[in-house]
């Protein structure tokens, strides 16, 4: 029991040395890029009411929806909640 009490004493020396490393802020993409800019305006509101403003090859992504992880710019992602509810717009 008494052989430990040096590494205990030698980890707690190093508790007051870690740094916590930075978060990254995530990229942000200009929707411009994916011909969703100005559909800043969906967001909250249902998705079925909002289908003609969407580009072509837009996709609806709910929270069950199983989607491709290719990335393409250029591709309007609409992200909705269980009700049908615009959570977000992304290009990708």
């Amino acid at each position: 029991m008494y052989r430990l009490t040096p590494v205990f004493l030698l980890l707690a020396g190093c508790a007051d040395t870690v740094e916590e490393a930075p978060v990254a802020e995530p990229a942000v993409i200009e929707l411009s890029i994916c011909k969703g800019e100005g559909l800043e305006d969906m967001i909250g509101q249902p998705v079925a009411d909002n289908m003609g403003r969407l580009p072509e090859g837009a996709r609806v992504i709910g929270p069950d929806t199983l989607v491709t992880q290719d990335y393409q710019p250029n591709r309007l992602n609409a992200a909705t909640d269980a009700n049908g509810i615009v959570t977000g717009l992304t290009c990708g």
